[in-house]
């Protein structure tokens, strides 16, 4: 059941902060400028260059014998078709971005906009010519910038009854319904295959290639969020046409024909050891003392009287809808503080009737937030008889606090009836057959979601679909792989529309997740009216990031193929940084955004954002995507050091499905009981197949408030009530995500002052391109982005909840907030240069940093830089001093120069620590033999010096010296550029250049030394 959402108050007319206290900042959306914020160096040069992208021995992608992480975003219908020109600057700017995978989706929707399928024609069965050409020149310009496809097969097609289906498949299920047809009917899988081929053995005119032989096109998905348990759960096989039932029908006496020999056999199977039924749990059960103990309640406008009493013959309970509603949780009769036991088998029972035939629903869930389900049945008549209702079930939870709950009812006006409900421990489990029915005739009815069932004839029909899908999702694999010879990635749908072990017969795992998806009261989708809760996640650890967590199966990549913070929650530009940061702890393979797309006037050059999901143009969203590109791509979140990893075995996968299973939420790692807060401290997979090789039980959950992940570097902090923080420390990243509260946060050796926001929130990212946090003497350049608020010019919101703009998106330019904040940073001011960004990333006039005692600086930023991002680049100090605080972490060993300093010698083998920093050995761990080779030969009676070693690569050959003397007592210092001093660079490896420095003393007799300039002139 879903949450009471706040009501609709009368549109405001003003804004609730004034444009003027955000600064206007449009991103362009062909933006290819150079600079910090130009990730397209990350990419191939031309996706597909090393062939497919394959599954490497550890699970992960691979390309040119190099890890791929997939950063992505999904373009959706109509923009998945742009003209030549759009193509060119999306793909430039998507380089940019540092994204380097389109999802495209919906490309089959028949939506009125642009499709891939020729509607006209009167069928789906023929592509558009005009937007296949567009879609050729677009994948091809993506793939000049390094930026792989993955096509969606099936999203929105609306199969057709001319396409050959049965006369009622369009009368009876919408679009998304027809979608499982598949699984039964061989008609509708060879219009899927013949869709597939002729998209896949279509030759782009741009590439010269087929799409199935193009490696630029590196993942192919069969059917986007479905599959037969969803459906069935969803209700929607209850309305099938009578020929696909009949063809599921005959599939299940098949498939327990082939398990059972006869009927006595397959009852005796499905019987149980009956438990005797324990006190009644529901208080009155036939509203003999009225409405005492029940609540009926109505929401948004929706009317319903509820009335006790006498009605045909029994004592009952009577809700007439007067005023409906399509939204199902709007009209809702329920009763609280029930307690279940885990594993414990409950039988349900209650009789209904209705003046005219309708359907409801009733479950047993939370009574508290979120509300969520723990046992539903959706699709239940009521007809214009009383009829009783019975279920047994194995409680999924122990909870003192359920409720159970009649709902979806609202839509329809007209009185529905309700008495006798009983809810108690045991059952009578002893199996039967509706009188006709039996093995041997091969006419045992199909299970429905609206029926009742012993538990084990449910597990029966779980394994049976289970077998059905494998057999779909096998098929349809093959035939891409195979028959039409694709050598890239293939993946089914999603795991909370299918299961791990069905979903594991393809090369990845992929998972969808919406922080504050929008809910709309009234109609679905209306524009007008709908809610998006302004929350931001950092305060709870029931989070979508815990949530996929739990979905990731071990042995395969994990890939989040649609992943947003809802817009215009003021809170959503958290999303890039929160699931870079922690995708990167549980080491997925890849996160792609939902949606990347043109405004609603059909422009890409619009200016400001107008969707729930649409980042093209909301500046602090994709200001953060960036920054989380270099974090997730670039590895700067080390993965978990330790792995829970959980049996999901397939009689595990059966047991929940058919005990817990729902529409959007089959069953997976969410039903195992695993704590939230683990997510956010090690990596948690399952272990799926016949012999699965991980724990039984999850760990119990860690201490808190404060949840480190175990390599230290992240850090979800509910210390302060409502005022949680997320931090992310990492050698090139410093990062903060949460509510300000006047703290000041030293995240490593940056520190963090952000003054008063507007919703006492921010995020404020450093990540470095060049450089490291953990070596402030070497050379960075370092990307600053600080976001909070973001609206459009004009935007109105519709009450101070900020829960909704009605369809009032405002106009451009967008707006964001300009965080004020005072960073102090780990350099010396005088090697620190500032300078704000405009919209493209280029340098604005630099800001000054001060000077600090301790030698480091501090920079000033806010609303008269007018911007969101910042680019810092710090000049290379002495590298040995680098080299020395990665050897001596210690402060005091760090201070003290009789252990670290380059003369000290720590290990005692003569050797001084530059000259071990030098040649890259360890100052504490003797060496026998001196890294630098020293030789002396007369020529002529005049002595030549010769010296060979090792050196870093980037060490400044200026500071190197030859010193001479004739007396050994006073020295004189010459350049390596100065004569009579030869010198000869000659690569070594990666990292070190080999130095042969000759030398011939113009007079003589002569003394010779090798030495450093300045501090370091008398050390080796």
């Amino acid at each position: 059941m879903k949450r009471h959402l706040p009501a609709l108050l009368a549109l405001v007319a003003t804004p609730l902060f004034a444009d003027s206290e955000l600064i206007p900042f449009t991103l362009p959306w062909n933006d290819d400028a150079p600079g910090i914020t130009d990730l397209s160096h990350l990419n191939h040069d031309t996706a597909g260059q090393h062939g497919y992208i394959a599954v490497d021995a550890h699970s992960h992608f691979t390309a040119g014998g190099e890890r791929v992480r997939l950063w992505g975003v999904n373009i959706t219908s109509h923009s998945c078709f742009p003209t030549h020109a759009e193509a060119e600057g999306i793909a430039a700017r998507l380089a940019k971005f540092g994204f380097n995978i389109v999802r495209f989706h919906h490309m089959d929707n028949n939506w009125g906009g642009g499709s891939l399928i020729d509607y006209a024609r009167g069928n789906s069965r023929h592509l558009h010519p005009a937007n296949l050409e567009k879609l050729d020149y677009f994948i091809a310009q993506l793939k000049s910038h390094g930026i792989y496809s993955n096509l969606n097969l099936i999203n929105s097609r609306d199969f057709k009854v001319a396409d050959g289906l049965d006369p009622q498949t369009e009368a009876q299920l919408d679009a998304k319904e027809r979608h499982i047809l598949g699984f039964v009917d061989p008609t509708f899988r060879d219009l899927e295959k013949e869709f597939a081929r002729s998209l896949l053995a279509h030759t782009n005119p741009y590439t010269g290639l087929t799409y199935a032989e193009d490696p630029a096109i590196a993942v192919v998905e069969i059917n986007n969020e479905n599959g037969i348990f969803h459906q069935y759960y969803g209700g929607s096989l209850n309305k099938w046409p009578k020929v696909y039932k009949n063809q599921l029908q005959g599939k299940w006496n098949a498939w327990l024909q082939s398990r059972y020999p006869d009927t006595a056999s397959l009852l005796a199977a499905w019987s149980g050891d009956s438990e005797p039924f324990g006190p009644e749990k529901i208080a009155n059960p036939s509203f003999a003392n009225g409405l005492a103990n029940w609540n009926s309640e109505q929401h948004q406008g929706a009317a319903v009287t509820a009335t006790t009493g006498t009605f045909h013959g029994r004592l009952a309970i009577k809700l007439d809808v007067t005023t409906t509603s399509q939204t199902n949780w709007h009209g809702q009769l329920n009763q609280s503080s029930l307690a279940l036991e885990k594993d414990q088998l409950y039988t349900l029972t209650f009789w209904t009737r209705a003046d005219a035939a309708r359907t409801f629903s009733v479950g047993i869930g939370l009574a508290y937030a979120p509300y969520s389900g723990v046992h539903s049945y959706a699709g239940l008549t009521a007809t214009t008889d009383w009829q009783k209702h019975s279920y047994t079930f194995t409680a999924g939870v122990s909870d003192n606090n359920l409720r159970l709950n009649i709902s979806n009812y609202i839509g329809q006006t007209g009185a529905l009836y309700f008495t006798d409900f009983s809810l108690r421990s045991g059952a009578d489990l002893t199996a039967t057959l509706p009188t006709g029915q039996s093995l041997e005739v091969a006419n045992i009815a199909s299970n429905t979601s609206d029926g009742s069932y012993l538990p084990k004839r449910n597990l029966d029909w779980t394994r049976f679909l289970s077998e059905l899908a494998t057999d779909y999702w096998t098929d349809m694999r093959d035939y891409i792989k195979t028959d039409l010879g694709y050598g890239g990635l293939v993946n089914g749908t999603t795991i909370m529309n299918s299961t791990p072990n069905i979903q594991g017969v393809y090369d990845l795992v992929d998972t969808h997740a919406y922080w504050q998806h929008p809910q709309f009261p009234g109609t679905p989708w209306d524009p007008n009216n709908w809610t998006v809760e302004p929350t931001s996640m950092v305060n709870t650890l029931d989070n979508t990031l815990a949530g996929l967590a739990k979905q990731r199966v071990h042995g395969y990549p994990h890939t989040v193929s649609e992943y947003q913070h809802a817009y215009p929650n003021p809170f959503a530009s958290e999303g890039p940084l929160l699931v870079a940061a922690y995708a990167s702890l549980q080491d997925w393979d890849g996160i792609y955004f939902f949606d990347y797309s043109k405004g609603s006037s059909g422009a890409w050059d619009q200016g400001y954002w107008d969707g729930y999901f649409n980042m093209n143009a909301h500046p602090s969203a994709m200001a953060n995507a960036l920054a989380g590109a270099q974090i997730f791509r670039q590895g700067h979140v080390a993965p978990a050091a330790q792995q829970v990893l959980l049996n999901f075995s397939p009689e595990t996968e059966t047991h929940i499905v058919a005990t817990q299973g729902r529409a959007w939420k089959v069953g997976d790692g969410r039903d195992l009981d695993i704590p939230h807060a683990l997510a956010l401290t090690h990596r948690i997979a399952l272990s799926i197949g016949d012999s699965p090789s991980g724990q039984p039980a999850p760990p119990a959950a860690p201490d808190g408030p404060a949840y480190p992940s175990d390599t230290d570097e992240l850090n979800w902090d509910l210390s302060s009530p409502n005022k949680g923080v997320v931090t992310i420390n990492t050698p090139k990243t410093r990062s903060l995500i949460g509510y300000i509260d006047n703290r000041r946060f030293d995240i490593g050796n940056v520190g963090i002052e952000i003054a008063t926001t507007q919703e006492d929130w921010a995020t404020l990212t450093l990540t470095a391109r060049q450089g490291s946090f953990d070596q402030p003497y070497s050379a960075a350049n370092i990307l600053l982005v600080a976001t909070g608020l973001t609206e459009n010019t004009g935007m109105l919101w519709t009450d101070s909840t900020k829960s909704s703009v009605g369809s009032n998106w405002g106009r451009a330019p967008s707006l964001t907030e300009a965080i004020p904040a005072t960073i102090t940073l780990p350099y010396p001011a005088d090697r620190t240069t500032a300078w704000p960004l405009d919209q493209t990333g280029q340098r604005l006039d630099p800001i000054p940093l001060a000077a600090k005692p301790d030698g480091t600086s501090s920079l000033a930023i806010g609303s008269t830089h007018n911007s969101l991002w910042y680019e810092i680049e710090v000049a290379a100090g002495d590298p040995y001093q680098s080299w020395r605080q990665s050897i001596w972490t210690d402060p005091a060993a760090l201070a003290d120069d009789s252990l670290s300093g380059p003369s000290a010698d720590p290990d005692g083998d003569r050797i001084p620590n530059l000259v071990e920093y030098f040649a890259d050995l360890d100052p504490n761990s003797p060496d026998t033999r001196s890294p630098i080779q020293q030789s002396v030969t007369l020529v002529n009676g005049k002595p030549t010096f010769t010296y060979q070693l090792l050196i870093p690569a980037d060490y400044p050959l200026e500071r190197l010296r030859i010193a001479t003397t004739a007396d050994l007592q006073t020295w004189q210092s010459h350049s390596l550029e100065a004569d009579p001093i030869h010198l000869q660079v000659t690569p070594h490896n990666a990292t070190h250049h080999q130095l042969t420095l000759t030398h011939r003393p113009i007079t003589s007799p002569a003394f010779s030394r090798f030495a450093t300039h300045s501090e370091h002139e008398n050390s080796p």
